[in-house]
């Protein structure tokens, strides 16, 4: 695919019939085409941002494979994975749409895990308006 301008249904990868793929693949394709057939029958809509996360199989099992798996999604996205502060990554983009894919350390992971340990002891103090039915303010 480029960049250049081209007709209806060029775009349109030649996939063949769905019921050919794995089903979970098949998904994916259906529910991309639909996310596409909404933004264009709702340009009054603001435009969705839209991530896509390859999720490595072994990301909770071991780290060495889930970055062999970033790797293996760089090789075929053509990026160069990163290492930074703990994040194995792998990010791209087809236009506005971001691609990525990451692996995190174990000390990484146990951090974050020590940090939100805390998460439920701190509650936020409660505002009267936050009872009151939101309402548009035009």
């Amino acid at each position: 695919m480029t960049d250049a301008v081209q007709g209806g249904a060029e775009w349109v990868p030649a996939i063949g019939m769905l019921e050919e793929l794995p089903s979970k693949q098949a998904a994916v394709i259906r529910g991309l085409f639909e996310l596409a057939a909404l933004v264009a029958d709702h340009p009054e809509l603001p435009v969705p941002s839209v991530r896509v996360v390859f999720w490595p199989p072994s990301r909770n099992e071991d780290f060495e494979a889930a970055c062999r798996e970033v790797e293996q999604l760089g090789a075929v996205l053509g990026v160069a994975p990163e290492l930074n502060n703990g994040h194995y990554a792998v990010t791209t983009g087809f236009g506005p749409v971001e691609v990525t894919s990451f692996a995190i350390s174990s000390d990484t992971m146990a951090a974050h895990t020590a940090h939100m340990s805390y998460a439920d002891n701190v509650q936020p103090e409660q505002v009267s308006e936050l009872d009151v039915p939101l309402r548009w303010r035009g």
